[in-house]
């Protein structure tokens, strides 16, 4: 038997998003109700909430399900991706809320929520926040509620 067998397995201070458990939803709305709804399948994650905290999640454009359902059509004409990344630039951890400043593509996105843990081995964050009108966008373009509720697993 070797020395290396009876070393304990190092902690993992990150957590990978569980596909099963992740919902990305963007709405467009008119006077706070939603007009345009969709729903975005994440294809794959990961969260560290250690000194160093990061975050990062891949959605999959071509899962879009959207009410009402025309809407997906003209919006994936547009779209020559098959994939965005969501990419944390900065974390703020106070016990239980939590700001994320990031980029998706090349927009900024500014989520608050929380942070939950459900066990040793999970956790759930919740948060929304506004993705902001292109620069350059016509003028009927705009602005784009997205509420994220992922779960994290070890």
């Amino acid at each position: 038997m070797s020395d290396t067998e009876l070393l304990p397995a190092p902690v993992q201070a990150g957590y990978t998003l569980r596909p099963d458990r992740c919902v990305l939803e963007p709405s467009i709305r008119f006077l706070r109700f939603p007009l345009v709804r969709g729903r975005f399948a994440a294809t794959a994650g990961y969260l560290d909430v250690s000194e160093e905290p990061g975050l990062i999640v891949e959605v999959d454009v071509p899962s879009l399900r959207t009410y009402p359902w025309p809407v997906k059509y003209s919006i994936l004409k547009r779209s020559e991706t098959r994939a965005l990344t969501f990419t944390a630039d900065e974390i703020i951890l106070d016990e239980r809320r939590i700001q994320i400043e990031g980029r998706i593509g090349s927009r900024g996105l500014m989520l608050a929520g929380d942070l939950r843990h459900a066990d040793e081995e999970r956790i759930v964050l919740w948060a929304k926040g506004i993705l902001p009108r292109p620069r350059r966008a016509r003028w009927f373009v705009r602005r784009v509620h997205v509420e994220i509720a992922i779960e994290f697993a070890r």
